[in-house]
C-alpha cells in the first residue's frame, strides 16, 4: 500500500504519473533532442518517432562539411565518428575550444604543375631581374627602347677618339623569336656625321632549363658614301652599336647564340659565327667568336668579363682578342608590368691581343680602349 507523506511526497507522485503518460510520438517531440518518455531513446531512434516521414527520410550516414547533424547523432561533422577517415585529410575553418569545430576538406592536386624553364614563365608580364635567368629572347609582346653611348680611343698612331650615340627598339613578336632596329648611328668624334643603321633578328631554337640556343642575323647598310675615317675603317664594337662597325659599306654576319645557365647566378654567353661579309671591293669578312660571363650579384647587380677571338680577313691568319669588364644595375618599375630599366657599363680593349705593329708579332696591344654605357626600359605592352 502506497502513502504519501507530506505536501513534497505528493508532488513527486504527481510528476512521476505526468511522465509515465508521456508518448513520444509527435513531431514536437521527435525533433527536440530530449528523450521525453523516459525510456533511453531520442527522437527518431524512440519507436514513437520512427514512422513519422521525417524520421523515415533522414539521412543515415553525416555529411561532414555543412556544418549539420545530419544523422541526427548530435554530432556535427568531423565530431562525429562517421567522418574520421573523411575529416584525417581536412583542415579546421572554424575551431572552437574543446570541439574540433567544422571542417572543410583539403583539395589535393591530381598532378603537380609542370617545371618550367625560367622564372619569367611564371607570369607572361614579368621579365626576370635577376641577369643570370634571362632568356635569349624578350616574351611575346616585350618592348625595349634602348640608348647607347661610346667613346674610344681607336688610332694607335694618333691621340683620335671616337664618340658614338645610338638608340634602338626591339619587340618579341613571339616568346622564341625577336626583331631589332637600330636608327643611324650619330657619331660626335671626330666629326659629326651618320654611321649605317641595321636590322637585327633572333630566332630561340632550342630551349631548355640550363642551355639555349638560338640563331642570328645582323644587316647594316651605308646611307651616305662620305667617310671621314677613311676607306673603309672597322671600327671599334659596341654591343649595341655593332652592327655599324664599318661607317660605309654593307655588312652582314649570322650565326649561332648559345646562353648556358650556370644556376641561378651564373650565366655564359658564345657567340658562333656561320656568315660574316663586308662588301667592299674585294667583298672579305671577319670570323668573330664571342664569349661573355656574367655573375649576378642579386636580383638588381650583375658584373661580368668578356672576351673572344676575331680573324680578319680575307686570310683570317693574325688573331685579335678582346678583352674587358662589364657592370650593370636593374631599377625596378612600379608593378609587374613594368618598366623596369637596365643600365650597363662596360670597359675593355677592343684589340687586348694581335700581331702588334712595326714588328707584326703576336703581342699584347691595350692602346686601343673603349668605354661604353647603354639603357634599356623594358616595357610589356600585350593586355
Amino acid at each position: 500500500m502506497l502513502r504519501v507523506s507530506g505536501l513534497f511526497g505528493l508532488v513527486t507522485l504527481l510528476a512521476a504519473s505526468a511522465s509515465a503518460q508521456v508518448v513520444e510520438n509527435t513531431p514536437s517531440l521527435c525533433q527536440n533532442g530530449e528523450d521525453d518518455d523516459g525510456d533511453g531513446l531520442v527522437d527518431c531512434d524512440d519507436d514513437g518517432c520512427a514512422q513519422l516521414i521525417f524520421c523515415v527520410s533522414r539521412p543515415t550516414t553525416e555529411v561532414c562539411d555543412n556544418g549539420g547533424d545530419d544523422d541526427g547523432d548530435g554530432l556535427v561533422d568531423c565530431d562525429d565518428d562517421d567522418c574520421r577517415a573523411a575529416c584525417s585529410l581536412s583542415i579546421p575553418i572554424d575551431g572552437q575550444p574543446g570541439t574540433r569545430g567544422i571542417y572543410q576538406p583539403r583539395v589535393v592536386d591530381e598532378e603537380p604543375p609542370p617545371d618550367v624553364g625560367f622564372l619569367e614563365h611564371d607570369d607572361p608580364r614579368r621579365y626576370p631581374r635577376r641577369a643570370a635567368r634571362r632568356p635569349q629572347t624578350y616574351l611575346r609582346g616585350m618592348m625595349v627602347p634602348q640608348l647607347g653611348v661610346a667613346l674610344a680611343r681607336y688610332d694607335r698612331f694618333s691621340d683620335r677618339y671616337l664618340a658614338q650615340l645610338g638608340v634602338g627598339l626591339t619587340y618579341g613578336i613571339f616568346d622564341f623569336w625577336q626583331v631589332t632596329a637600330l636608327l643611324p648611328v650619330l657619331r660626335m668624334e671626330p666629326s659629326v656625321d651618320f654611321e649605317n643603321p641595321a636590322l637585327s633578328t633572333t630566332l630561340r631554337v632550342f630551349e631548355h632549363e640550363v642551355v639555349e640556343l638560338s640563331l642570328y642575323a645582323n644587316l647594316s647598310w651605308p646611307i651616305d658614301r662620305a667617310n671621314t675615317l677613311g676607306d673603309p675603317e672597322p671600327l671599334p664594337t659596341h654591343h649595341l652599336l655593332a652592327r655599324s662597325r664599318f661607317s660605309n659599306v654593307t655588312h652582314l654576319d649570322g650565326g649561332f647564340l648559345m646562353r648556358i645557365h650556370a644556376g641561378e647566378w651564373v650565366r655564359l654567353d658564345v657567340g658562333l659565327p656561320l656568315v660574316t661579309a663586308v662588301f667592299d671591293d674585294p667583298v672579305r669578312g671577319d670570323m668573330t667568336i664571342d664569349l661573355r660571363a656574367l655573375f649576378s650579384l642579386g636580383d638588381h647587380v650583375w658584373i661580368g668579363a668578356f672576351t673572344g677571338v676575331v680573324l680578319p680577313g680575307p686570310n683570317l691568319d693574325t688573331p685579335n682578342v678582346p678583352f674587358g669588364f662589364f657592370a650593370g644595375a636593374t631599377i625596378p618599375g612600379p608593378s609587374s608590368r613594368g618598366p623596369l630599366m637596365d643600365l650597363a657599363l662596360r670597359f675593355g680593349w677592343p684589340v687586348f691581343y694581335d700581331g702588334a705593329p712595326p714588328s707584326g708579332e703576336p703581342g699584347v696591344d691595350a692602346e686601343f680602349w673603349q668605354i661604353t654605357f647603354d639603357a634599356r626600359v623594358f616595357t610589356y605592352l600585350l593586355p
